[in-house]
């Protein structure tokens, strides 16, 4: 979540004699006078089964510029939030200075496209992981977004500031995106054209900018408990042709996720309750083999005779109950095995459906 309060200069507008003033002026990079080697940046993510790395420079003048701009927005009339918000998040997208750097960023992630022979889906998704392992930082003394070079050369962000930059890359590359803003949770995230996987009213698929997830599965809570309750004001960023299709996968990885949690949760008390009573069953075993041991030392050979019999069958007895428990144990560490995989394997979409599809198979 962002901690972050809007800025906003509203000013009456005064006659002037030449013309008159906009309705509002939104933030905007004026490039500094700074020279020298580009700004490096490299980043290292994981995606599907492996790493790809990328390698930016980043323009010092637009860098310091945009870190300098006055990230306020002025407005000269009352207008609406929902007129207001789209216009300010816009302005940080799509300033024009940044469009080299865009550009040097999409041609690297172009070349791994091309190089593992994506498809939109996981071209999609390769984008949306290299966003999402950008560190997650937020700070209380910044009351305004970032413009996404600055996010991309500081190394770390907060929701709106990954946000924009993800759902800005996309746009780029002929997605229609957008960003939801969730005014009453503080947060938000990216939505993206979709063939299945809508969130709540909307066309579109949810992406959570801010940790490595799944396209099109919203996180069931927000850092420090926060439910995501409200419909989001959708952001317009980018309005092309390319959507996201993988929805069935992604259903098929949401139901095996759900499924293998419930099952290891409801193995938990069943699997104790059978500890218990295995523990107790061994006791008595213990218990009645050392009597036995006793009477075979002190030769009563009539009471040793009787009671082995009882222990065989106890015993027998005894191994089929840790048969069975063993058989539950396996059970639940299965579920939890693939829950964690998924839940820690969300770059690689393709990978966990084959092991989702697998799981949901088996039971």
């Amino acid at each position: 979540m962002w901690k972050r309060v809007f800025t906003l200069l509203i000013l009456i507008a005064m006659p002037l004699s030449a013309g008159c003033l906009d309705d509002l002026v939104s933030p905007a990079i004026v490039p500094t006078g700074e020279t020298g080697p580009v700004h490096p940046r490299v980043y290292t993510f994981p995606f599907e089964g492996g790493e790809e790395t990328i390698r930016i420079g980043i323009d010092p003048a637009v860098y310091a510029g945009a870190k300098e701009a006055d990230r306020r927005l002025h407005l000269y009339k009352d207008l609406s939030e929902e007129e207001w918000i789209p216009i300010y998040y816009q302005a940080f997208a799509d300033d024009p200075h940044q469009e080299p750097f865009y550009a040097d960023l999409i041609a690297a992630f172009r070349e791994i496209r091309d190089r593992k022979g994506l498809d939109d889906d996981r071209y999609l998704e390769l984008i949306t992981a290299f966003v999402q392992s950008i560190p997650y930082r937020t700070d209380d003394s910044l009351t305004e977004p970032k413009f996404p070079i600055v996010t991309c050369g500081d190394g770390d962000g907060d929701c709106d500031d990954k946000s924009l930059l993800l759902a800005a890359l996309l746009a780029r590359e002929g997605y229609r995106a957008s960003l939801f803003y969730f005014g009453d949770e503080t947060h938000m995230a990216v939505g993206v054209g979709s063939a299945g996987c809508h969130y709540r009213n909307t066309s579109f698929a949810y992406i959570e900018a801010t940790n490595t997830s799944y396209v099109g599965i919203p996180p069931a809570v927000l850092s420090q408990g926060t439910v995501l309750a409200s419909d989001p004001l959708v952001i317009p960023i980018g309005d092309g042709p390319r959507q996201y299709t993988a929805c069935d996968q992604i259903r098929a990885i949401e139901r095996a996720l759900s499924a293998s949690r419930a099952r290891a949760e409801a193995l938990v008390p069943e699997i104790d309750m059978r500890a218990g009573e295995i523990e107790a069953k061994k006791e008595h075993i213990d218990s009645l083999g050392a009597r036995i041991t006793d009477l075979s030392g002190a030769g009563e050979i009539g009471e040793y005779n009787r009671l082995v019999p009882e222990y065989n069958r106890k015993a027998r007895d005894y191994n089929d109950m840790l048969r069975s428990y063993n058989t539950l144990l396996d059970e639940s560490r299965t579920a939890v095995d693939i829950y964690n995989l998924l839940i820690t394997h969300a770059h690689d979409r393709p990978g966990s459906y084959l092991r989702a599809r697998a799981y949901l198979e088996e039971g």
